[in-house]
């Protein structure tokens, strides 16, 4: 991309209609996550498009900076069937009944049940993405139903061929298998370029937007080493509650 491009939706992303239309544009026809990460960048300031991107964890972490993977995306050596197949997404040690979240605002596109991935659920989302949950013990949507980031769609299982509870994720970019994991750490990194940029203050709590997950406050807005999620008591969504460092080895 022209790097005097850049530098012009760099002054828009977030500013006009134009900008917000080009961040849109750039968006959609992006192929991989490099691309994406890059355009998200440009965004200078707080902007809803985040939370339209698959973006956080499915499920909880103790260190976001480190989420637990029990299988990488990619070729693997099959723990059932002993011999080497392609791994269409990522799997995340779970607990039986943990709760697991939508990663971006979508739609239920499916809910159901094969052998391989057990029960299931697909979310298709803004700009050709779509996600896949499977192994699930419990699903909590339903078909064409509207999902929210950080909303849960269903709970860890052991359904399927698996051998042992945990989370089959899944992401896909204009039909085209994406590495789910760099995903998971899209919106920590991009909240802190805004800290670094001095956006201490960020935010993407809308208002009175019970829909809009993610919120940077005054007090963990530092840079802090761990992070954690909140639950809410009266809410099934969560809220990321502290902005630490992602080491760049995330990415790779």
């Amino acid at each position: 991309m022209n790097i005097v491009y850049l530098c012009i939706i760099t002054l828009f992303a977030g500013l006009t209609p134009s900008g917000q239309a080009k961040i849109d544009k750039l968006l959609s026809m992006a192929s991989n996550y490099q691309q994406v990460e890059k355009t998200i960048m440009l965004l200078m300031q707080p902007n809803k498009v985040i939370t339209r991107i698959p973006c956080i964890s499915p499920l909880q972490a103790e260190d976001l900076r480190h989420i637990p993977v029990s299988s990488a995306y990619g070729q693997r050596l099959h723990p059932i069937l002993n011999e080497y197949k392609h791994h269409s997404g990522v799997d995340l040690p779970g607990i039986l009944g943990e709760r697991v979240y939508a990663t971006a605002d979508g739609t239920v596109a499916e809910v159901g049940e094969n052998k391989v991935i057990g029960k299931f659920v697909k979310l298709t989302h803004a700009y050709g993405f779509t996600t896949v949950y499977g192994h699930l013990s419990q699903i909590k949507v339903t078909d064409n139903g509207t999902v929210h980031i950080g909303q849960v769609i269903g709970l860890v299982g052991n359904t399927g061929r698996s051998t042992g509870p945990h989370l089959h994720y899944g992401v896909k970019k204009n039909g085209k298998e994406q590495n789910p994991l760099p995903y998971c750490y899209l919106y920590l990194h991009w909240l802190k370029m805004l800290n670094c940029e001095g956006k201490n203050s960020a935010t993407l709590d809308h208002a009175s937007s019970a829909r809009s997950l993610p919120s940077v406050s005054s007090q963990c807005a530092d840079l802090s080493p761990r992070s954690s999620y909140t639950r809410h008591q009266e809410s099934p969504r969560f809220r990321l509650c502290e902005l630490q460092y992602i080491p760049q080895a995330a990415y790779s």
